[in-house]
């Protein structure tokens, strides 16, 4: 498989966590933990006999990603909440 289409791949779960965090803000913890939780779950998991191939391993890499950033990455968001609009 190709590094470009790993990489890709790979950098798009990344950048979907991140922005899901930027742009609805971190939930609540549990959701969180619960998220990195699975994410190693999975990522720790043998794959089923038959489930051996590079497509397989993209997939599983990329929900493993996405579930681990956006677990993890709402560290990075706690502190920034939006302030409330101020009328005159």
């Amino acid at each position: 498989m190709r590094f470009a289409l790993v990489a890709g791949i790979y950098g798009f779960s990344l950048l979907v966590a991140l922005a899901l965090l930027y742009f609805f803000r971190p939930k609540a913890w549990y959701w969180h933990l619960l998220s990195v939780a699975a994410a190693l779950a999975i990522g720790l998991t043998p794959f089923p006999e038959g489930w051996h191939s590079p497509t397989a391993d993209l997939v599983v890499g990329a929900v493993f990603l996405f579930l681990f950033f956006w677990g993890a990455g709402a560290i990075l968001f706690l502190g920034r909440r939006r302030r409330p609009v101020r009328q005159a």
